[in-house]
């Protein structure tokens, strides 16, 4: 099945805030995990996606933003841009979580941040488990830290 569309697809390593290379109103569906504030090293945890698709994990840029008001600002020139690829009627799901020992709850900051742009929240589903998802892999006992939910955020970009 994914061999009759590989033809079709495009990657991309920019910026999500700008990508030009993607025509307006063009998406029917995003589905995202944004880097959580900075709460783990993307770039070095990524290197194994970056070597099946070829890419030099050193020449990725990765927005890290350290405070809730500077993640605010970044996922919001984001969700412009998705505003402008994702066609009327379709849908973005934007996985997030807790960080911090669970005082900072990300939903809370993109659902705003998401309105500004344009888009109509529809859920916040939360997945919560009896573990931490990164525990094993990076020695973390469980429960005590990382993050122990994952929240998928869908919004819709509204009928013209």
């Amino acid at each position: 099945m994914l061999a009759r569309v590989a033809g079709l697809a495009h990657l991309l390593t920019s910026d999500a805030a700008r990508t030009p290379g993607i025509l307006s109103d063009s998406v029917d569906l995003v589905v995202t995990s944004p880097p959580f504030l900075d709460v783990v090293d993307y770039a070095r945890d990524n290197w194994l996606r970056c070597w099946f698709c070829g890419i030099d994990p050193g020449g990725v840029e990765i927005t890290i933003a350290r405070e809730p008001g500077e993640w605010h600002d970044a996922m919001g020139a984001v969700f412009l841009e998705l505003f402008r690829v994702l066609r009327p009627g379709k849908f973005v799901a934007f996985e997030v979580g807790e960080v911090r020992g669970g005082t900072i709850r990300l939903e809370e900051i993109v659902i705003p941040s998401a309105v500004s742009a344009g888009f109509r929240p529809g859920l916040v589903l939360v997945n919560s488990q009896h573990f931490t998802k990164t525990a094993n892999c990076w020695g973390v006992t469980n429960n005590r830290k990382g993050t122990n939910t994952n929240r998928i955020v869908l919004l819709e970009k509204p009928q013209k």
